[in-house]
């Protein structure tokens, strides 16, 4: 179990998702903050962007995804999602499952079947 407060950090957020999330997560020890469609969201570090931004989902209920269209191991390459990380140029094709959370992370375009607040870019 992480030593980060997860309450103090997210207000109303229920022990219920706590849970839930950690289920769903490799051992972490801080909330990494990256850009999502523009806006900052904090995801936990070791974790895959994939995992991280399921997390986001229990904790703030902003993202979206239909777990029907992939297999989170890399297989199916549905998790295309566009992301430019610290020191690159441009956003590039990266694979949400395969791609570490880091800080300076921004992510430019979600893979359809991924939403943040409604929305894929």
């Amino acid at each position: 179990m992480p030593a980060l407060d997860l309450k103090a950090f997210f207000k109303n957020v229920s022990d219920e998702a706590i849970l839930d999330a950690n289920d769903i997560l490799r051992p972490y020890d801080q909330l990494v903050p990256i850009q999502c469609l523009g806006e900052t969201i904090h995801l936990p570090n070791n974790n895959s962007v994939w995992r991280g931004l399921q997390f986001w989902g229990l904790m703030t209920g902003e993202v979206r995804i239909d777990f029907s269209l992939f297999c989170i191991a890399g297989t199916c390459q549905r998790c295309k999602t566009y992301i430019k990380k610290p020191g690159m140029a441009s956003r590039e094709p990266m694979l949400a499952c395969q791609t570490t959370v880091e800080p300076g992370l921004e992510i430019m375009k979600l893979a359809q079947g991924f939403t943040y607040k409604g929305r894929q870019r």
